[in-house]
């Protein structure tokens, strides 16, 4: 496991590269005896592998992650991260301007209507990958569930069960680490 150096860190993803656009992850969470492991697994990265410079070069960044929400076209299974449901007109922008790599609804933009990729956003996290919606640094980096492609644009992709676990345990304490 990466190092912890954070006292408010409580839940650990950890996304390592394995090839490709192949990654093994761990998820740890930390109790009273310390940390231990909840939840493992393949995932998928971007088609291009890792580190991430520009918008669609299809890279995942390396580096740690925090989480922003959590969302999701199905109901929300009891995550305590603040809550998005995803509906139609949910859009991830991707396009230059005032929304650029926010999450919007009934806005049109250009971007991924969300409400219309299932089951990859059936669950996922929204990350705080370019916060400040720099063009052109990446947009939608998010952890979701997997789809019919062995690969993504540039976010993580776990399996359907694992994602649903980590949603129900984590918190704002949750980093996720890509390395």
């Amino acid at each position: 496991m990466i190092k912890i150096t954070d006292n408010t860190v409580r839940q650990v993803l950890d996304v390592k590269w394995v090839g490709g656009s192949d990654a093994k992850v761990v998820y740890y969470v930390k109790g009273a005896k310390g940390w231990r492991v909840r939840g493992k697994g393949d995932a998928y990265i971007g088609k291009n592998g890792l580190e991430k410079t520009r918008e669609g070069d299809a890279r995942t960044p390396v580096g740690e992650l925090r989480p922003l929400r959590a969302f999701g076209i199905l109901p929300n299974p009891g995550t305590s991260l603040p809550w998005l449901q995803v509906q139609p007109g949910t859009i991830a922008c991707d396009e230059e301007g005032p929304y650029y790599n926010k999450i919007v609804q009934g806005v049109e933009v250009g971007g991924e209507r969300m409400w219309e990729l299932s089951p990859e956003y059936d669950y996922g996290i929204e990350t705080d990958y370019n916060k400040d919606g720099i063009w052109p640094l990446g947009s939608a980096i998010f952890i979701h569930c997997k789809g019919a492609k062995a690969w993504t644009g540039g976010c993580v992709a776990l399996d359907k069960r694992l994602m649903m676990q980590i949603l129900k345990t984590a918190d704002d304490g949750l980093r996720i680490s890509v390395h």
